[in-house]
């Protein structure tokens, strides 16, 4: 018994992850989910308050709105992971840097939206409205939507970071208040206040403003501790980094666009109104299926960022599996319930004329076999960015939105007509998902072993220090003992003095029965030690309420505290994503005495200070 309890503590266990991924999980596509239903709800909305021609006036104005998503996807994306990273490596003064930087650049990219497209007012609504008889109401809902620009990126910027500082939740009620407010407010400025489709427009500014003003009372409150820096210049030194970061996710958003402008023309041209309605109702089908991968994105992204600054390569490795695990569940459903309920989704917009209901069911079932292989690669593009391959993500991302998919389906078409069309999706994805595969294996061969396997697990060579014991500490007492005594040993083996290998045990089981006096939540922690030279570097991870070693008021256990002190010579603690992360150094005897600072016994931690502001 003894040697199976020794060997299982010896080995990392997914469980802490996956119970963190499945918190971010919902509320996540709960965001994913307002922001989808909120374009389909606003729309019918104000068709029924209106009429067809109100409609029509929206859907004009979805080429700002996609400028403006594709703004905050390169900010936001781009800089939530810069700063997730950041935090990883308890680096506040960049993670701060990144958020300032990028909400300024998101303020500064709103106005560059909103003053040009009202100075040219008419002739952007001209280029946008062919119809002469729309263009007058058309042009006043768009200048108060170009209104809207600069609040509305830098807001969803903003909200964007919330996950990565560990407030999923929050985000989510940032998107669910923002949208939310939106409809309520169109039946009251169109209805009650009679402003026409302008009342839209207003409708959809009054949102963000809510929505800024919950922000502010979130601050205002200390319900959100978020690294912020004040120093406005070197924010600004984080934005090429943010872009690097957020360009697959802006590439693909504006590609996306690209793909249904020239696909909806082809539709139109070879089989008219009924291939129209027959795409539409695949976008539809896409948007729906987007909520839930949308949502394991979200997730994965930020966890596998923070991992990442952390050099948690295991734990990456964990949350990128997880996420292809869920997509492929997903996309398997997905599938199977658009193939044999086509019918009822197309009634579902009203689709009843025998010619065009026949189209519909047979264009979707076809597109619906597009998921599996295309969801996989959207989820791995997202991983590369994090790994440092940002320009083969970009790549990828825009082979998947556009730049495959459109020249296929000319080929296709010219070939088969409308049925080209549609078999244009299932086959450009088939397409990309090979060609990741083999652009993966040069990728690894050129990588001298930092990069392993089909997804590119990093192995961490190269990185500084070498991984001794990467485990878990289950909820069994004795575990803490049992891996203690595996980890002197493989001190020893690995050359440390006994002196040095009986400190570093010591601390080890020390911080070990400090997490476990502190979580309650039956996991005690994901444990990770790094020799670096004689010195020793151990990683404790654990979900559960905020504490800090470092305080004054762990007078419970404050005995266990004192002797960890006095044996360590630095103690940090970080609370990421809602995990507090202990990192714990003990450096060896030899440094100890080269640094005045260290050496001695003094009994006090120091804990490192940081210029970010909280």
């Amino acid at each position: 018994m003894a040697n199976k309890t020794s060997d299982r503590e010896l080995s990392r266990s997914d469980r802490l992850l996956l119970r963190k991924y499945t918190q971010y999980l919902v509320p996540t596509m709960i965001t994913y989910a307002a922001l989808s239903l909120n374009e389909f709800v606003d729309s019918m909305l104000v068709s029924n308050l209106l009429d067809s021609d109100a409609m029509a006036i929206v859907t004009l104005g979805m080429p700002l709105m996609l400028l403006m998503s594709a703004a905050y996807a390169l900010l936001g994306n781009g800089g939530s992971t810069v700063y997730a990273m950041a935090v990883g490596r308890r680096d506040h003064n960049t993670a701060g840097m990144s958020l300032t930087g990028a909400c300024i650049a998101a303020l500064i990219v709103g106005l560059l939206i909103m003053l040009p497209g009202m100075l040219f007012s008419h002739q952007l609504a001209s280029f946008l409205c062919h119809e002469q008889r729309l263009l007058a109401d058309y042009e006043t809902y768009q200048r108060v939507l170009l209104l809207s620009a600069p609040l509305e990126v830098m807001i969803l910027t903003f909200a964007t970071f919330l996950p990565s500082a560990g407030y999923p939740g929050y985000s989510t009620a940032v998107n669910v208040i923002a949208n939310v407010v939106n409809i309520a407010m169109d039946y009251v400025y169109i209805r009650i206040a009679g402003m026409g489709v302008e009342g839209a427009a207003w409708a959809t500014l009054t949102g963000y403003i809510v929505a800024a003003l919950f922000i502010v009372i979130l601050m205002a409150a200390g319900k959100v501790r978020i690294y912020i820096s004040r120093h406005i210049r070197e924010s600004m030194s984080t934005i090429r980094e943010t872009m690097e970061l957020g360009r697959p996710d802006a590439t693909n958003q504006i590609g996306l666009s690209v793909q249904f402008a020239v696909c909806n023309r082809m539709a139109a041209a070879y089989a008219g109104a009924n291939g129209v309605v027959a795409f539409s109702l695949c976008q539809q089908a896409n948007s729906v299926m987007s909520i839930f991968i949308g949502a394991i994105l979200g997730t994965a992204v930020t966890l596998m960022a923070a991992l990442h600054g952390q050099a948690d390569y295991r734990g990456e490795s964990d949350v990128l599996r997880t996420s292809m695990i869920g997509q492929f569940a997903v996309s398997l459903v997905g599938t199977l319930l658009m193939f044999i309920f086509a019918p009822q989704a197309a009634a579902l917009y009203n689709i009843k004329e025998a010619g065009q209901l026949a189209m519909a069911v047979h264009a979707l079932r076809i597109y619906s076999l597009l998921f599996i292989p295309r969801d996989g690669v959207v989820v791995y593009y997202r991983y590369l960015k994090i790994i440092g391959l940002s320009r083969y993500s970009t790549v990828l991302s825009a082979l998947d939105s556009f730049a495959l998919i459109i020249p296929v389906a000319w080929i296709m078409t010219g070939i088969f007509g409308i049925n080209g069309l549609w078999y244009t999706f299932p086959i450009s994805s088939c397409i990309l998902l090979g060609l990741t595969l083999v652009c993966n294996a040069v990728y690894e061969r050129k990588s001298g072993g930092r990069l392993k396997g089909i997804f590119l697990n990093e192995t961490g060579v190269g990185d500084r220090g070498e991984v001794v014991l990467d485990a878990t500490i289950l909820d069994d007492p004795d575990d803490i003992s049992l891996l203690s005594m595996k980890f002197h040993r493989i001190c020893q083996q690995k050359g440390l003095s006994k002196f040095d290998a009986l400190r570093a045990s010591m601390a080890l089981e020390e911080a070990a029965v400090f997490v476990a006096n502190r979580n309650k939540h039956g996991i005690y922690a994901d444990v990770l030690v790094r020799l670096i030279g004689s010195d020793v570097e151990i990683d404790c991870r654990t979900l559960g309420d905020r504490f800090d070693p470092n305080s004054a008021d762990e007078g419970d256990i404050e005995e266990n505290v004192l002797m960890l002190k006095g044996i360590v010579t630095e103690i940090e603690n970080e609370y990421i994503l809602g995990m507090n992360s202990t990192r714990i150094i003990v450096k060896g005897r030899d440094q100890r005495q080269d640094d005045p600072e260290a050496s001695g016994s003094n009994g006090k931690g120091q804990k490192k200070q940081v210029s970010s502001d909280m």
